[in-house]
């Protein structure tokens, strides 16, 4: 398992051009745990941002709840 801190200085090195082996070893990590940090970064950052405010509200049915008169 690894912090969050050493998972944002890993994505903020890579992106100023450190090498995976480098960062590897200043964070005395695995290098193939690099990788994959950097993996799921680039994943998360091409996923669709969820639509900030107000969810949309559920569907409703016409089918009723329940056979019968109401009580």
């Amino acid at each position: 398992m690894v912090s969050k801190h050493k998972i944002e200085m890993a994505v903020t090195w890579y992106k100023r051009g450190y090498d995976v082996q480098l960062i590897a070893h200043h964070l005395g990590l695995d290098p193939r745990a690099v990788q994959d940090i950097l993996r799921q970064a680039a994943q998360a950052a091409t996923r669709p941002a969820q639509p900030a405010g107000k969810p949309e509200p559920p569907e409703f049915s016409d089918r009723p709840l329940w056979e019968g008169e109401r009580p």
